[in-house]
């Protein structure tokens, strides 16, 4: 701990000397910036467009265009630059800048016209140098504008159960993202690129700290990604980007406003935020936000007991944008309190309180070199707690983690050859306390380094056109260290498990629409607390778990394919992929056993070899200006390899379609999604599942009323309200899938 607190003191004393670095303290008040980038954004008839989103994927900047549609970008190191531009009703806007070394500022001109189809515009998730989608070698999400707006929930996995290739694990308020099959510690969820250091991976009854209504963008990795993320990226990675530390300066106040309703979770949430500019290098962000629903209805009506919940969290950043150097920080808190879902034959009415608190540090040094022209460092430090309180509120168990990540990572640019190379540090501190803890205290500790570069193998023409080839290597040290504690968990012990991990991707463009690729990438995941030092009643799935600490790490090696087709009246995405996982961990139930008078199954942790394939699609085509008809669908199967079985809890296939009218101020729309039976069953609360249809409904306004942006989104989901179970729920043992929803989001950009 204290090693930590020393690098990220030299961190945050570095950044403070960025400046002094950057231009003489003595001139500040003469802003001596180099080339900066001056845009504006129009739509195709000239009109200026305020509140647009701009995004350099590549610095990992944001700003926001002021009511004359003008936006300025300081201090980003000479070469070249990919732009994005996202604003809700429009077709994303994407230019190729160049900054020099020296000289004048750069202008660009952006158009943005009306379009209702939903169309990516940018993805700094899944690559480290920010490449734009339709060239990432893996399938890739991207949810913004009025794609988001029309997804929003109550949590990050209920804002995502409609994307192909994405599930729910529901349990209520503690709901997770499934992405092909699978969830919990091997898919890694990030805020702003970085992990948010709760519980929710570790046990099915622990919820994920982040409020959705605050995102601007959602980014999913549909694969492994240990290659940018190292453990827990095993099977995919959900970023929810709100940008809490400031990366510009704007010209204006930059503000939003936002409110959501929902019948189904019978409640609702607020969030506000704001960036302000404070003189020509400093600005400082405020976001605040909170949610209070009451007991969840599912299908038929009734209501699931013991399903309330209510959340509120808060953030300060403050940020500075100079020639040499840009850094900032933000400090954060969650605070929560949520019912665990119960079977109606258990009399116990369990809850859950807790908070997590944070810090954010981050600098970006420009080097001036043509090799490496910019360096990022960043750190963070979580404090997490939560208590499992009984009906009576008495405290069961009381858990305590606290995370410390430490990143370093610099571009590197050799003629074309482009990409990153890094270093990282993960640290965490984790006890659980009380009669009905799980496993010992423990510590953790990993150090990770890792490269990755993309190469243009054709030359001439556009340059984000040329056939690219993607490859990176990182190689991860890993220990988990038990402390001793109840006699039930034995001596302390350590646990290593170091891995190597890698990539390598082909994008090939044909024409200017559409583009094939192929990826091959090897991930890790080392085993948790729970599956090494596990001897207890393990509540949340209803089991008395034994822990092996002999497990060995697991190893994905998967391979797939990717073909995207982006036009102006159509678009295709299409993925199929093979993933075989070497040592995967799992409960074995091995018999019954007795724990103060009542039978339970005992559950051993074991490891065999997996494989899990499958493919995902969807389509749109704009069928007249205002019309655009859409189909999607997703299947995925998980087995051992020894022939022994099912995986437990695989979500079934899926197909779907829709209609929606888009005249850019209203739209109408009405689609159909259908679950197929899941038969593929393990047993015991993994029972199969019937197939189910759901009509969804919607309908919204987008306006623009002088410099403030308003949008209005209805919601109908589950509008027959069908009863269904969906086969990745924990709890469909008990329990039906949410009913029918009236979900009201509205959001005002100012």
């Amino acid at each position: 701990m204290r090693r930590f607190f020393t690098v990220l003191a030299v961190l945050v004393a570095i950044c403070a000397a960025g400046p002094a670095h950057a231009f003489n303290m003595k001139d500040s008040l003469e802003v001596r910036f180099g080339p900066a980038v001056v845009g504006v954004v129009k739509d195709s008839t000239g009109a200026l467009l305020p509140r647009v989103q701009v995004v350099v994927a590549e610095a990992g900047r944001t700003t926001t265009t002021g009511p004359d549609g003008k936006f300025t970008l300081r201090g980003l190191a000479a070469g070249a630059y990919h732009i994005s531009t996202l604003l809700v009703g429009y077709k994303p806007g994407h230019v190729l800048v160049t900054v020099p070394q020296s000289g004048g500022d750069v202008s660009i001109t952006i158009v943005m016209s009306a379009n209702p189809m939903r169309l990516e515009a940018v993805s700094v998730t899944a690559t480290a140098t920010g490449t734009e989608p339709e060239r990432v070698a893996q399938a890739t999400v991207e949810l913004s504008g009025m794609s988001l707006q029309r997804s929003l929930s109550s949590t990050v996995a209920l804002s995502l159960q409609n994307e192909p290739g994405v599930s729910v694990r529901y349990n209520a308020a503690a709901t997770m993202p499934v992405i092909r099959g699978l969830t919990g510690d091997r898919v890694l969820v990030l805020q702003d690129g970085q992990r948010t250091a709760d519980l929710s991976s570790s046990a099915p009854d622990h919820a994920t700290t982040i409020n959705p209504l605050s995102a601007q963008r959602v980014e999913v990795v549909r694969g492994p990604a240990s290659l940018l993320y190292g453990n827990n990226a095993l099977g995919g990675v959900v970023n929810v980007i709100s940008n809490d530390v400031p990366t510009s300066v704007p010209s204006h106040v930059d503000g939003y406003a936002a409110v959501l309703g929902e019948s189904a979770t019978p409640g609702g949430s607020v969030s506000m935020g704001a960036t302000i500019p404070m003189g020509n290098f400093w600005a400082m962000n405020l976001r605040g936000s909170g949610h209070s629903a009451s007991q969840m209805k599912v299908g038929g009506g009734a209501a699931l007991d013991n399903t309330q919940s209510r959340n509120w969290n808060g953030s300060f950043g403050l940020g500075y944008v100079g020639d040499g150097a840009t850094f900032g920080f933000s400090l954060n808190n969650y605070d929560f309190n949520y019912g665990l879902a119960h079977d109606p034959s258990d009399d116990e009415r369990a809850h859950i309180v807790g908070a997590r608190f944070g810090g954010t540090a981050r600098a970006t040094f420009n080097t001036g070199a043509g090799a490496m022209p910019f360096i990022k460092l960043d750190g963070t430090y979580q404090d997490y707690h939560h208590d499992e309180l009984s009906e009576e509120g008495v405290v069961n168990t009381a858990f305590k983690l606290k995370t410390q990540t430490l990143n370093g990572s610099a571009k590197t640019q050799f003629g074309t050859w482009h990409g990153s190379i890094g270093a990282q540090f993960l640290g965490k501190q984790y006890s659980a306390e009380g009669d009905e803890a799980l496993t010992p205290a423990a510590n953790s500790n990993g150090l990770g380094a890792f490269f990755y570069q993309e190469i243009p193998l054709t030359g001439g023409g556009k340059a984000d056109r040329a056939v690219s080839l993607q490859f990176g290597g990182r190689y991860d040290t890993y220990s988990i260290a038990s402390k001793a504690g109840a006699a039930k968990f034995g001596p302390a012990r350590t646990v290593n498990a170091d891995s190597p991990s890698g990539s390598l991707g082909l994008s090939i463009p044909v024409g200017d629409n559409l583009a094939v690729s192929g990826s091959y990438a090897q991930a890790f995941r080392a085993p948790t607390v729970e599956e090494l030092f596990s001897n207890a009643v393990h509540g949340a799935v209803g089991q008395y778990q034994i822990g092996d600490p002999n497990l060995k790490a697991e190893q994905n090696r998967g391979a797939e394919a990717v073909i995207k087709w982006v036009s102006s009246h159509a678009t295709l995405s299409a993925s199929a992929y093979d993933n075989k996982i070497a040592n995967y961990v799992f409960p074995n139930v091995t018999k019954d056993t007795i724990v103060e008078g009542q039978s339970m199954p005992l559950a051993k942790y074991q490891q065999g070899d997996a494989h899990l394939w499958g493919f995902e699609g969807s389509v749109q085509l704009l069928a007249t200006n205002e019309i655009v008809l859409s189909a999607l669908g997703d299947y995925v199967r998980g087995s051992f390899s020894d022939g022994s079985g099912p995986l437990p809890f695989m979500p079934p296939g899926h197909v779907g379609g829709g209609v929606r009218w888009d005249n850019g101020t209203f739209n109408l729309g009405a689609d159909v999604r259908h679950g197929f039976e899941q038969t593929y069953a393990t047993g015991g609360a993994d029972i199969p599942t019937d197939a189910y249809t759901l009509l969804n409904l919607s309908t919204g306004l987008n306006i623009i009323v002088g410099a403030r942006v308003h949008n209005l989104t209805i919601r109908v989901d589950n509008a027959g309200d069908t009863r269904y179970f969906d086969a990745t729920s924990l709890i469909k043992s008990f329990s039906p899938n949410p009913g029918r929803n009236v979900a009201v989001t509205y959001k005002v950009m100012f």
